[in-house]
């Protein structure tokens, strides 16, 4: 939402710089010329590549970063512990439409939350990480196989 106002802003401030330099003021001030649409152009360049440069920069990221963040919501499960924006820490134990049943604490509270309410998934992050370090792993054990080989072929060549 601030992301809009702020957009609708910079939008507003580019419309406003364009409309002032349409005009162009001959030398006798009393005249005025016709700006050609070249000239327009010309002078509207700048606004452009700064609102495209502005997209890239600051809407695109953030809009990969929601959709990351909405496919995680709807990827929680039975049994996954989550972590709420408050800093609540549960195990889910049911997943409805839009919200989620969580069991805390000692006592096995349970509390029900939006989804939308949820900022990590700690069991999917933890499953991650171990698949990546088991990548990298497979990685170096291939680099470390490959290097054999090289060695081997190495050997075999000078014989």
């Amino acid at each position: 939402m601030k992301s809009k106002k702020i957009s609708a802003a910079v939008i507003s401030c580019a419309a406003t710089a364009a409309m002032l330099s349409l005009t162009v003021f001959a030398d006798d001030a009393a005249q005025q010329q016709q700006v050609s649409g070249w000239q327009l152009l010309g002078s509207l360049w700048p606004f452009a590549a700064a609102l495209v440069l502005m997209y890239l920069l600051m809407f695109r990221p953030q809009q990969k970063r929601e959709k990351q963040a909405q496919m995680m919501r709807d990827n929680v499960r039975v049994g996954d512990e989550v972590c709420t924006a408050g800093g609540l820490v549960g195990i889910v134990i049911k997943v409805s439409d839009d919200t989620v049943v969580l069991e805390t604490g000692g006592e096995r509270s349970k509390i029900r939350v939006k989804k939308w309410a949820i900022h990590e998934n700690i069991t999917q992050m933890e499953e991650a990480a171990a698949a990546e370090k088991e990548r990298k792993a497979k990685r170096a054990a291939g680099i470390a196989t490959a290097a054999a080989d090289d060695d081997k072929k190495k050997k075999n060549s000078d014989d």
